[in-house]
């Protein structure tokens, strides 16, 4: 005899329960971070203004060389915080972002699969990479209707090639026509990047563009994407497994 006819969410079943909670820590870790830089690219400024202060007060106490040398230094100070410890951070939380949300919706469906004891799990279907197979198993077997999902899994595709960007090329992209615009990949990053991140011009080149996450918010948008998105899969409700 079979229960009677009830029903459970996808969220229930692919273990959703924490993930608010742990998307709460990672914010919790970028706001950190991020105020660590703000708070040390101040003290820097706040360091040279002092420095300007005292160097006209007595501008014989020192040598123009040491004083070029201190003046440098406060500029490499700058350059390494902004182009080398906030660029390869904010990077690396593009990726981490993106592998996270990966990793969360592949161990739900793997959970899916053994809970309901479907014929193949996302590792079994072919797809051009691991969230093509998701995608496929989710309408597949829990009859997920993508077309609900938007604009949240147009957002998550859209970052996903920025990651690939990120990982494969060093966020570096090539317009293979500057004068009309006309390569649909650059131009799909370009109109992505309005208000999230700027695509600074490469080395003096006229058709290479450096992806630079310029904007903090950006990353709070995609986290913000990301639990928008996993809700609305969670929601679905399933039929309860027959004993």
């Amino acid at each position: 005899m079979s229960r009677l006819r009830r029903k459970e969410t996808l969220a229930s079943i692919m273990g959703f329960g924490f993930i608010h909670f742990e998307f709460h820590l990672i914010e919790d870790y970028m706001n950190h971070m991020e105020t660590h830089f703000e708070r040390e690219l101040k003290n820097i400024e706040v360091e040279y203004d002092n420095f300007q202060k005292s160097k006209e007060v007595d501008k014989s106490e020192y040598s123009e060389e040491y004083l070029d040398h201190i003046q440098d230094s406060f500029i490499d100070n700058v350059f390494m915080f902004n182009d080398v410890y906030i660029k390869n951070y904010r990077n690396a939380q593009i990726i981490q972002l993106y592998s996270f949300f990966e990793d969360i919706l592949k161990r739900g469906c793997d959970r899916f699969a053994s809970y309901k004891q479907t014929d193949y799990r996302v590792d079994d279907l072919k797809g051009n990479n691991d969230i093509d197979k998701v995608k496929k198993f989710l309408k597949q077997s829990a009859k997920v209707d993508f077309s609900i999902l938007n604009p949240e899994w147009s957002f998550i595709d859209n970052f996903r090639q920025v990651r690939n960007l990120v990982v494969h090329h060093k966020g570096v992209i090539k317009n293979n026509d500057t004068v009309n615009n006309s390569d649909r990949k650059f131009n799909n990053i370009k109109s992505f990047s309005k208000g999230r991140f700027m695509l600074k011009e490469y080395v003096s080149s006229q058709n290479r563009f450096e992806i630079v996450f310029d904007n903090p918010q950006f990353f709070k948008e995609i986290i913000n994407n990301i639990e928008s998105l996993l809700d609305k899969i969670g929601s679905k409700e399933m039929p309860l497994n027959e004993l």
